[in-house]
C-alpha cells in the first residue's frame, strides 16, 4: 500500500492515526460506498455508516474495534486525550482494528476520506467508556462427557518439511475430577494418543497408543492457573517421564495479554490471548547436545487463544528453539493447533 505509515504501540493514537493513509485505485463511481463498524469486548455492535453520512458509538476502554471500507481511505482522528492508544492494532487504507485504550475515558472522532473520491467522507464519533473498576475474570469451564473437540494439527520441522493431519480429542470419561481424553487421527481412522487432565484442564499424563508407552506430569502440567484474566502472570515447574525411559523438567512462565476475537475454522470467538515461555532442561535425548549425559535443554514459545465460552484453547502456535548449530532435520520447528469443530455426543 502507498503512503501507509508505520503505526508505533508506543505512539499516542492522534499521531498514530494522523500518519496512516494509503494509496489504491478505488472506483470513485461507486455509490455503495460504505463504513463497517464491529466491536467485541464489553459488549458486540456492528453498524454501517454509508457515503457522506456520520454514525455514533459508545465502547469501554480494552474493547476491540474493527472499521472496515469498501474503498482505500485515507484515515484522520481528533480526540480529547493524547492518552488513548490502540494496541494489537492492525491498519491499512481499508482497514482499522484494535483494543482502544484510556482507563479515564475519551471522545474520539474518526474520519475516513476516500482516496479516489475526496467528496466520499465516512465520519464516526466514538465515546470511549472509562475502564471498568474491576478488570473481568474468567473461570474454568466443567467438562463434559462425550464432548469431541477436532483440531486441526500443522507441523513443521526444522527440514522445512511437515505435514497436517486432524485429530478428534472425545472425553471418554470422568472420574473424581479427572478426565480422560481418546484422541484419534480421523484421516487415518487411528488411535493417537490418550490423555488424563484436572478439572482446569492441566495435563496429567500422556499415553502414546501405538506402542503404549505411558508418560507422567508431575504435578501437572500447569497451562492454566484460574481464575484468568488480562494481566495476570504465573510461574510453575513440573517434571515429565516416561515409562520408556524419557524424562526432562519443564518451566513456564505464562501471561495473560489481551482479550481478542480470534477466528478459526469453528466460528470467531473472543479469546484470551496467553504468550507461555517454557524452558526445558535435564532431558535424556540422546539426539540433543548433551542429551546422552541427562543434561540436554531446549525451549518452546508459545501463543495461544483460550475461549472463556468453551472452556477451552480455540489456536495454539508453538516455535521450539535449541542449542545453536542444532539442526536435526526431524526435530519441531513450529506446531500448530485451530479448532475444526466441537460437538457433543448422546450419552
Amino acid at each position: 500500500m502507498k503512503g501507509m505509515g508505520k503505526w508505533m504501540a508506543s505512539c499516542a493514537l492522534a499521531a498514530m492515526l494522523c500518519a496512516c493513509g494509503g494509496g489504491g485505485d478505488g472506483d470513485g463511481n461507486k455509490s455503495t460506498a460504505a463504513l463497517n463498524i464491529n466491536t467485541s469486548g464489553s459488549s458486540t455492535q456492528t453498524q454501517s455508516i454509508p457515503t457522506g453520512q456520520s454514525g455514533s458509538l459508545t465502547v469501554k476502554s480494552g474493547d476491540f474495534l474493527t472499521v472496515r471500507t469498501t474503498e482505500p481511505v485515507k484515515w484522520s482522528i481528533a480526540l480529547t486525550s493524547n492518552a488513548t492508544t490502540l494496541a494489537n492494532q492492525t491498519v491499512s487504507d481499508t482497514l482499522l482494528s484494535g483494543n482502544l485504550i484510556n482507563p479515564s475515558g475519551d471522545t474520539i472522532a474518526l474520519v475516513a476520506t476516500s482516496i479516489s473520491d475526496p467528496s466520499k467522507v465516512f465520519k464516526l464519533l466514538l465515546t470511549l467508556l472509562p475502564a471498568p473498576i474491576s478488570t473481568p475474570t474468567y473461570n474454568a469451564v466443567p467438562q463434559k462427557v462425550g464432548e469431541v473437540a477436532t483440531f486441526a494439527e500443522t507441523s513443521l520441522r526444522l527440514s522445512g518439511t511437515g505435514g497436517t493431519q486432524h485429530i478428534a480429542y472425545t472425553t471418554s470419561a470422568i472420574s473424581n475430577g479427572i478426565a480422560t481424553i481418546k484422541g484419534v487421527n480421523i484421516d487415518t481412522n487411528t488411535a493417537d494418543q490418550n490423555y488424563t487432565q484436572d478439572q482446569d484442564r492441566n495435563r496429567l499424563t500422556r499415553t502414546y497408543m501405538d506402542n503404549g508407552n505411558v508418560c507422567a506430569y508431575a504435578p501437572k502440567r500447569d497451562y492454566y492457573s484460574f481464575p484468568l484474566y488480562v494481566g495476570k502472570g504465573w510461574n510453575s515447574t513440573w517434571n515429565y517421564s516416561c515409562a520408556a525411559g524419557y524424562h526432562e523438567t519443564a518451566n513456564v512462565q505464562a501471561n495473560v495479554v489481551a482479550y481478542e476475537p480470534v477466528t478459526v475454522a469453528a466460528g470467531t470467538y473472543n479469546a484470551l490471548r496467553i504468550n507461555y515461555v517454557v524452558t526445558y532442561t535435564n532431558s535424556n535425548d540422546a539426539l540433543l547436545p548433551n542429551g546422552a549425559a541427562g543434561n540436554a535443554t531446549y525451549s518452546e514459545t508459545i501463543t495461544a487463544w483460550w475461549s472463556p465460552d468453551l472452556g477451552r484453547i480455540v489456536k495454539w502456535v508453538s516455535n521450539y528453539g535449541y542449542a545453536t548449530g542444532f539442526s536435526n532435520p526431524t526435530y519441531m520447528k513450529v506446531y500448530t493447533q485451530e479448532l475444526q469443530s466441537l460437538q457433543t455426543l448422546p450419552q
